[in-house]
């Protein structure tokens, strides 16, 4: 820590926890000295120290337990999110939250091009990775017109709707529109994902399509940032910036 070097010394602290995270000084899911401890060791003030942990907590690098302190947070797992959401290897266990036959909003109805008086199913389920344990991952909403899935609600919906689609009624998903938005999970979704109340998320709204570019499922997923980031690879070459 240097007071003369023009840099701020909370940026200074933070990018000293991020190198002991990074050189395993600190280990997932392992308590780092609180904030006294932290002022006492960098003699700088309790509120630096806060400053510095914030940003290290709203990115996911840590977290905190209410009561117990801040700790690592585990490795982000990196998938191409926009493409094909969740690698299989990290397995397809879904868990039903609620399933519906609605009356579809406006930007459902537009987003899977139904008229009015067409009803849809809403698929509430929870995401789970299967790692070393299972651990609740995504919470994802799904709308689909009931009239291209008859005997919707015979299924049990622990895997992934792509293959029900395509086993049981013949229908093939072959691209999709994707949109992200970085957001942070709500009490609920917290609840539901084993999380603290603000942790950040990606949001990401996929209208899954078939070969006619017809839409037929549009899906909501509510991902954990703490756990999750996008990875792309291009194909091509990249302009340089």
């Amino acid at each position: 820590m240097d007071e003369n070097n023009g840099i701020p010394l909370y940026y200074q602290l933070k990018e000293l926890i991020k190198e002991n995270i990074s050189k395993g000084v600190w280990k997932p899911e392992e308590k780092i000295p609180n904030e006294i401890e932290l002022a006492e060791q960098y003699n700088i003030s309790r509120s630096t120290v806060r400053q510095a942990i914030l940003p290290l907590v709203r990115e996911g690098l840590l977290y905190r337990k209410q009561g117990r302190g801040t700790f690592v947070s585990k490795p982000k797992l990196a998938a191409d999110f926009i493409n094909f959401y969740l690698p299989r290897e990290l397995g397809n266990k879904h868990v039903l939250v609620k399933l519906k036959e609605i009356e579809p909003s406006d930007f459902v109805r537009e987003s899977l091009r139904i008229d009015a008086t067409q009803k849809v199913y809403e698929l509430s389920r929870i995401r789970y990775i299967q790692l070393s344990n299972e651990e609740p991952v995504a919470i994802e909403k799904s709308y689909i017109a009931s009239d291209l899935v008859p005997n919707f609600t015979d299924h049990t919906f622990d895997g992934r709707l792509h293959d029900l689609l395509a086993d049981e009624y013949g229908i093939k998903i072959v691209n999709a529109e994707s949109y992200i938005d970085p957001v942070i999970v709500d009490e609920y979704e917290a609840s539901q994902l084993d999380v603290e109340p603000v942790t950040p998320a990606l949001k990401i709204t996929r209208i899954a399509k078939q070969f006619n570019e017809e839409p037929v499922v549009l899906t909501i997923s509510i991902i954990r940032g703490d756990r999750c980031r996008i990875f792309l690879k291009s194909e091509q070459p990249v302009n340089q910036m």
